[in-house]
């Protein structure tokens, strides 16, 4: 139960939400709206639909207290990481909320931006007293503002107090969180100095520990470890790059050298040109100057968003997509497979969709990726943001198993701590140059600013110690354990999952002739739209015209008709009609047929438009007896409306083309994902709404009665399980539905709006007179639901699963 001051949050208007909480998530670019920063400052005002007067002062005010009236009239896309991250906070800050909710916002920011964030939260808490809560792995600077910690670990609370007294409870239970405090208590309690108390912040950390000086004798601190390397893996030298002619260089006379087996961290402020030098190590851009020769063999890199790297529709296709069903197979894959995904955590992952995977996740999953590669040379773009620190320590221990075969590393990042504990040498990138190269310890400690808190702490005291674990030999002259080391131990076999099948090549003359039906159905089309003056479609007979694009979508489909079978992945459970359904049923069989012929008859098509909006009417009621039962999200609706507009813009787009319409195939996909009453409004509102662009006229409600019932049909059907949810089942139902539904509706409307004699000849010779029409849009519904049904309705099946909408054929009906 989720209450907001003693009231629960469901019995909340969205508004009461809105105002009242805050919510600021990860990625500073997915919460943008707008394109000027003064838009995004107004936007939840005006959805509150406040006055132009108060958001104008609340906008004014706002700006002004956050410090961004300097760039208030810029685009949003100009703005760094830091600033739009800011912009963010302003924004929800505008609507004056009780409580701010954070997830992870310094994930994504460089360690300036990311401590006046800080600030700015700190400022706000204290100033306004609005309530914070913020989960975060970055609490070097976010621990000593607060009031209290809440631990979570593998679902359960571990821990809840005061910051000084968090580092105790998760030592007492052994937790890997104790990892993420900051370097000041995990000393103290290194240390085992619980007789005083224990400090948060670095200068709490220095008192203490020049007080534990004067009273201790402190040990003089171990060398630095030597590593082996051999052989240049990456040269550069005298490097200059720019992005375009008449732009400042990016990368200004750099050279470097890495060698096999080494682990080089470059570290600097935003905009330095680090990620540029990692393109140009991976060979991805080249130089106007200078001499790259690298070794580009199996040089692999893991960029800033993972999701590059990522496709499939899970985790595991992801990982195995790179690989042939033979390797797949073999015993040295499956065990590599399995070591992976153990040392990456993504067990529990590997049946989830890559992009609804956290930050951290996607990090994970992209490593892993990378690591099936076997790659000689690692490039890494700030590989830890997002990962707590007990997976940065796994993640160490993976550098440090590449790094022994004989892998170079090279990783960029704004992680200090992570770089003086376990990079072999360290680089600062200033101004496109490399200003500075040493170990780990010089690097360190010949800096005044670009420090670790542990060297902050120590300075003047335990010279050298440029991490936790050294001022603690300094004091105990006892040597941490090392977290990096990976001792777990890996099930050869994988987890028993559903194991997607792996992408086939097609084979040669598939290809031929899939590539020849695309070219000819090209042909086609330019020849139905007359934009052939050689071949004018007036004067070929109508057949000839349809067979100049059906045959070409045969080849097509011919060529991936192998896969024409295969079970479209979506659930399906068996129930039975619910008494709404039913009654629906009845409505549309028999009041919308009704309604249409004493419209046609007695209103002698004048009122078309009028009969069009009470069909809509009555085509809707259905829909909103079975949804305003179960209180539909805002989501599914605009779910629902999206459809509408893609099979409009569809029907739109083909108009050029006799009969060559995407909507029926749209319709039927909206059903069996959705239902049968929104198959149904999907069908009807695509009609009424298209005509107003390709015309209206008595014919419409007509179309909007046959796509509706195709529609519900298709919905009603899918969940009896009387239609298979193959392609193949699909195409078949599509045309057969398309031919004798909306065929024979439309057939017989225009019977009827001839106000000819109604007799059995009249009636043959009207859908006699249809029929090859009839043929040629049943055939396109077919062509379009072979091609894209089962694309869309994994689609919707992800969206559905992700958004937590209601699946219709397992719970929908059966209520």
């Amino acid at each position: 139960n989720i209450k907001f001051q003693n009231t629960d949050i469901n019995k909340l208007s969205l508004r009461e939400q809105t105002e009242a909480i805050g919510f600021i998530i990860q990625s500073p670019d997915h919460q943008l709206v707008t394109d000027k920063v003064w838009h995004e400052l107004s936007f939840g005002l005006e959805n509150l639909g406040l006055s132009h007067a108060q958001i104008e002062r609340r906008v004014a005010e706002t700006a002004s207290f956050f410090g961004i009236q300097d760039y208030f009239e810029r685009n949003v896309s100009e703005l760094s990481g830091g600033q739009k991250q800011l912009l963010n906070l302003a924004s929800v800050m505008a609507m004056q909320p009780q409580v701010l909710v954070l997830d992870e916002p310094t994930s994504q920011l460089d360690p300036i931006a990311a401590s006046e964030f800080i600030a700015c939260l700190t400022k706000i808490n204290r100033e306004l007293g609005t309530t914070i809560i913020i989960t975060e792995h970055r609490l070097e600077e976010i621990l000593p503002v607060s009031d209290r910690v809440v631990v979570i670990e593998n679902g359960e609370i571990i821990s809840d107090d005061v910051p000084g007294r968090t580092g105790v409870n998760l030592q007492q239970k052994n937790s890997g969180c104790f990892l993420s405090l900051p370097a000041p208590m995990r000393i103290w309690h290194g240390v085992a100095s619980t007789d005083e108390t224990c400090p948060v912040t670095v200068s709490q950390g220095k008192a203490w520990l020049k007080h534990y000086a004067a009273t201790h004798p402190l040990h003089e601190l171990y060398s630095e470890p030597k590593h082996q390397t051999f052989g240049t893996a990456l040269h550069l030298k005298n490097i200059w790059f720019r992005y375009e002619k008449h732009t400042p260089d990016i990368l200004k006379d750099l050279s470097l050298e890495v060698r096999y087996g080494e682990f080089l961290t470059i570290m600097g402020g935003n905009g330095a040109g680090k990620s540029t030098l990692l393109s140009v190590m991976n060979g991805n851009i080249k130089p106007y100057r200078g001499k790259n020769n690298s070794d580009k063999e199996l040089c692999l890199t893991l960029p800033q968003n993972p999701q590059v790297l990522l496709s499939g529709k899970t985790v595991w296709e992801s990982l195995t997509e790179m690989f042939d069903k033979a390797t797949q197979q073999s015993g040295a894959f499956q065990r590599q497979l399995s070591e992976t995904v153990g040392i990456c955590e993504l067990h529990h992952l590997l049946q989830r969709h890559p992009f609804d995977l956290s930050g951290g996740e996607m990090q994970k999953a992209a490593l892993a990726k990378l690591l099936l590669l076997q790659p000689k040379v690692l490039l890494l773009d700030e590989p830890t943001k997002g990962l707590d620190a007990q997976f940065k320590a796994v993640f160490a221990g993976i550098i440090a198993k590449l790094t022994t075969r004989g892998t170079a590393v090279v990783m960029v990042s704004h992680d200090l701590e992570f770089c003086a504990k376990y990079s072999h040498r360290c680089a600062f990138m200033f101004n496109g140059q490399l200003v500075a190269e040493d170990t780990p310890r010089n690097f360190f400690l010949h800096n005044s600013f670009y420090v670790t808190s542990s060297t902050r702490m120590s300075k003047g005291v335990a010279e050298g110690a440029i991490t936790p674990e050294d001022v603690i030999y300094c004091c105990t002259g006892q040597k941490p354990h090392d977290e990096g080391e990976d001792t777990r131990q890996y099930e050869p076999e994988l987890p028993a999952i559903k194991k997607g099948s792996s992408k086939q090549k097609l084979a040669l003359w598939k290809k031929i002739t899939g590539i020849t039906g695309a070219l000819l159905l090209l042909f086609g089309i330019l020849e139905n739209m007359g934009a052939l003056p050689f071949l004018p479609p007036q004067n070929n007979p109508l057949w000839l015209n349809f067979l100049w694009i059906a045959v070409p979508v045969v080849l097509m489909m011919v060529s991936l008709g192998s896969r024409s079978k295969k079970s479209i992945d979506i659930p399906f459970e068996k129930t039975k009609l619910s008494k709404r359904t039913v009654a629906a049923a009845v409505m549309i069989l028999l009041l919308i047929p009704v309604t249409i012929y004493i419209g046609d008859t007695f209103l002698y098509q004048q009122k078309f438009l009028f009969i069009s909006l009470l069909v809509m009417l009555e085509s809707m009621l259905p829909f909103f007896l079975v949804f305003e039962g179960r209180k539909p999200q805002a989501r599914e609706l605009v779910l629902i409306a999206v459809l509408c507009a893609v099979a409009v813009a569809g029907r739109a787009a083909f108009a050029a083309l006799p009969q060559v319409k995407p909507v029926l195939a749209l319709v039927i996909i909206s059903a069996v994902a959705l239902g049968g009453e929104t198959g149904f409004i999907v069908g009807a509102v695509t009609m009424l709404v298209s005509n107003a662009f390709l015309g209206q006229g008595a014919w419409t409600p007509w179309q909007m009665f046959a796509a509706g019932i195709i529609g519900f049909l298709s919905g009603v059907l899918f969940q009896k399980g009387l239609l298979s949810h193959s392609r193949g089942a699909l195409c078949i139902f599509g045309f057969i539905a398309t031919i004798v539904i909306y065929g024979g509706i439309m057939n017989f409307s225009s019977l009827v709006l001839s106000h000819a004699e109604m007799n059995r000849e009249t009636i043959i010779a009207f859908y006699v007179q249809g029929l090859p029409f009839d043929i040629i849009h049943a055939f396109s519904t077919a062509a379009f639901l072979f091609f894209f049904a089962q694309p869309m309705l994994e689609k919707l099946e992800r969206v559905k699963t992700k958004y937590g909408l209601i699946i219709p054929t397992t719970k929908y009906y059966g209520n």
